[in-house]
């Protein structure tokens, strides 16, 4: 369900307004953090690690510990 306005304009974000109203050293410190945490995030294992062999193979994954299948050569046509 989408809210209509029936007075008045929305007022747009802007980095302006956001440093009006909060501050210049505040907000660069948020923005910074926001980009540290993104640099920074731990690595989540892989879902498909917890799977059985069974359940791998059903859906198309190859047994753990197989190597990687490799990409058939096509042959050069001139």
């Amino acid at each position: 369900m989408e809210k209509t306005l029936t007075q008045g304009r929305a007022m747009p974000h802007t980095i302006h307004l956001a440093i009006t109203e909060h501050g210049a050293w505040r907000v660069l410190a948020v923005a910074a953090m926001t980009l540290l945490r993104t640099v920074f995030a731990p690595v989540e294992a892989d879902p498909t690690e917890r799977l059985s062999e069974h359940l791998r193979r059903d859906i198309g994954l190859p047994p753990r510990g197989s190597p990687l299948p490799e990409a058939p050569m096509l042959p050069v046509r001139w």
